[in-house]
């Protein structure tokens, strides 16, 4: 599905990201620095519209957590099922697909272990989804995990981010999410306290406070990125069970206009 949307979301969101640049000049931004490389047996939770959004915003930070104690928690809040070109294939089947891809780009990535969460919500729909059941769901999940730290898309600060569709409707329901899993009082529920998460990341972002330099571990961003074979010529035309993995310059293509980079990472700290 994000295919065919993203040409529509390209201008806008490239015209943005060319002023993040203007942003950096102005000073007062850290560009540098690599927070992640020392954190040991922390839990991490991702938040991510799709299958693949995680690993095209984020799959370099990521990396540099893998194999050090750290626990990944990751909740698709769709199952990614309308995402083809393939007019044989059956949106049940593609979920499943989408499932298997998401495990082998985490195997992939060096976390072998990650909880995987569905939420189960339609792939391009979610801004149908009852907004108060989402927030409530979005909440009680960060109480009972009480993550370190939460990944997820910016639904910006000092001015509304632009998202097409699911992208925007993740990023505003997980920020809300996060502002009120702190009051004991919104949405309560017995036996999970309230809890205040202590650093949030938030990806494709035009407001960055960190530009995370991934050069060491890109290749493995993208390999795993590549496990989401559905997504990428020839299988998003016609899939097969057997096939070639993505081309470099198909995964590439997808990356730069939602990051801005290939190398780099952009994240808004809080």
């Amino acid at each position: 599905m994000r295919r065919k949307l993203l040409a529509a979301a390209f201008l806008p969101v490239g015209a943005v990201l060319l002023s993040t640049s203007a942003l950096f000049a102005q000073g007062g931004i850290p560009l540098g620095g690599n927070p992640f490389q020392g954190w040991n047996d922390k839990t991490i939770m991702m938040f991510s519209p799709h299958p693949d959004d995680d690993i095209i915003g984020c799959g370099g930070a990521l990396a540099f957590l893998g194999g050090r104690g750290n626990r990944l928690i990751v909740v698709y809040l769709t199952n990614g099922e309308k995402g083809t070109f393939d007019p044989s294939m059956k949106s049940v089947s593609l979920a499943r697909i989408r499932r298997q891809e998401a495990a082998a780009a985490y195997r992939t990535l060096g976390f072998a272990d990650a909880q995987l969460i569905w939420l189960g919500y339609h792939d391009g729909e979610l801004d149908f989804a009852s907004a108060r059941e989402l927030r409530v769901r979005l909440t009680h999940l960060i109480r009972r995990r009480r993550p370190d730290v939460v990944f997820s898309l910016d639904p910006g600060l000092t001015y509304y981010r632009y998202h097409y569709r699911d992208h925007r409707t993740t990023a505003l329901a997980v920020a809300d999410a996060i502002g009120a899993a702190m009051w004991p009082l919104l949405f309560p529920a017995q036996g999970i306290s309230a809890f205040r998460v202590p650093d949030v990341f938030y990806f494709y972002t035009a407001e960055p406070n960190l530009k995370l330099d991934i050069s060491s571990v890109y290749e493995r961003k993208l390999q795993a990125l590549a496990q989401h074979r559905s997504q990428f010529p020839p299988a998003n035309q016609h899939y097969s069970a057997q096939g070639p993995l993505p081309s470099r310059s198909d995964l590439e293509a997808l990356i730069m206009p939602l990051t801005g980079g290939t190398t780099t990472e952009l994240f808004r700290h809080r």
